[in-house]
């Protein structure tokens, strides 16, 4: 037996389960707090649960008598998902907005040497700014936007091979024409 409720905040529809009869949860869609109410002889309940609209209330408080608080929320400046205002890193794309935890990451990031993984041109990269410039500097240009070290230098690399690859062919043609 599934009772219905409805969060007053989202509007969200959710079907709990009896033995949820009395009890306060978080709505699974935003966060807050939902009242299940008490069992009552004259209400209708479905036989099953949809798997849409299906949530387990385990989360519930069991002191039915304390309020759940609501956190207040915002939107992440990178990813867009709403976020606790009060939130040091964002959950869903790793954003890190405390400036000394983000101190203390690219710290770590130049320990492990992950750093240099966007700091220096592999093989592959050099190959493509060689023989494939035009892909090249799309690519530079991507890692430049992205904020690489990277990216300006295949820009740099994939650019000079471009001029010097149509200076062969210039020279080429000419000795062709001979």
């Amino acid at each position: 037996m599934t009772i219905n409720v409805t969060c007053e905040f989202c509007g969200k529809k959710i079907k709990a389960k009896d033995s949820a009869a009395g009890k306060k949860g978080k709505c699974p869609e935003c966060g807050s707090p939902v009242q299940i109410p008490e069992l009552q002889g004259d209400d209708i309940y479905d036989a099953e649960p949809t798997e849409e609209n299906s949530f387990d209330f385990n989360d519930f408080d069991p002191n039915e008598g304390e309020t759940i608080p609501t956190v207040k929320r915002k939107p992440c400046p990178a990813c867009g998902e709403e976020i606790a205002q009060s939130a040091a890193k964002c959950r869903f794309c790793g954003e890190i907005f405390d400036p000394a935890l983000k101190k203390k990451a690219e710290k770590e990031k130049r320990k492990s040497g992950a750093a240099d993984i966007d700091e220096d041109m592999t093989t592959g990269d050099w190959v493509v700014a060689v023989l494939c410039s035009g892909i090249g500097c799309i690519a530079g240009i991507i890692w430049m936007i992205q904020g690489k070290p990277k990216g300006g230098k295949m820009v740099m690399v994939s650019f000079g091979f471009a001029i010097l690859w149509n200076i062969v062919r210039f020279i080429w043609a000419e000795m062709a024409r001979q």
